[in-house]
């Protein structure tokens, strides 16, 4: 049996990240042949061809590359998450951690409600401080979305950076 197509299924149909120590129980071979096989699958999918690539976020997994989610984001199983509770989400993932009366203050008092779906869906944690709450994102919702805190700040200041300079062409 071909272990690179194994591999490739098995984190294709994954529905959370996989570690190496997974891995090698469920393809039974060591460690150092699982990292060969993840950097072959990691350069195979690093190429403009493919609408996938893998994601080592909190383990291994195959995942949208972002420029493709806007298409097909609607067939993941949270495609019901509304503007607001994306926005609120956003908000947190992007400035945590952060207070919860400061969401509030932009969003509005429907944040309540959009922070206590997000805890239960395990996309975000609060911490009581006084009379609010400190939120950040949890692990899962760097599994979820195959992305890591720091890759998805820096997307974000380049992305207003790239605004930063169509304001001022215009």
């Amino acid at each position: 049996m071909n272990k690179l197509a194994l591999l490739e299924a098995i984190l294709f149909t994954a529905d959370e990240p996989l570690t190496i120590e997974k891995l090698e129980k469920m393809l039974k071979i060591k460690r150092e042949g699982i990292e060969k096989l993840i950097n072959e699958l990691s350069s195979k999918y690093s190429s403009e061809e493919h609408g996938i690539r893998l994601s080592e976020a909190g383990g291994y997994r195959l995942v949208v590359k972002q420029e493709y989610l806007d298409k097909v984001s609607h067939l993941t199983p949270y495609a019901d998450m509304s503007r607001g509770l994306l926005r609120v989400l956003s908000i947190i993932a992007y400035h945590e951690p952060i207070n919860q009366s400061d969401i509030v203050k932009v969003v509005g008092n429907r944040t309540y409600d959009y922070i206590k779906s997000l805890e239960t869906r395990g996309l975000i944690k609060g911490e009581k401080k006084s009379r609010t709450k400190v939120l950040r994102t949890t692990p899962h919702f760097e599994e979820y979305f195959g992305i890591r805190k720091e890759e998805l700040k820096k997307l974000a200041e380049e992305s207003e950076k790239a605004e930063a300079n169509e304001d001022n062409e215009s």
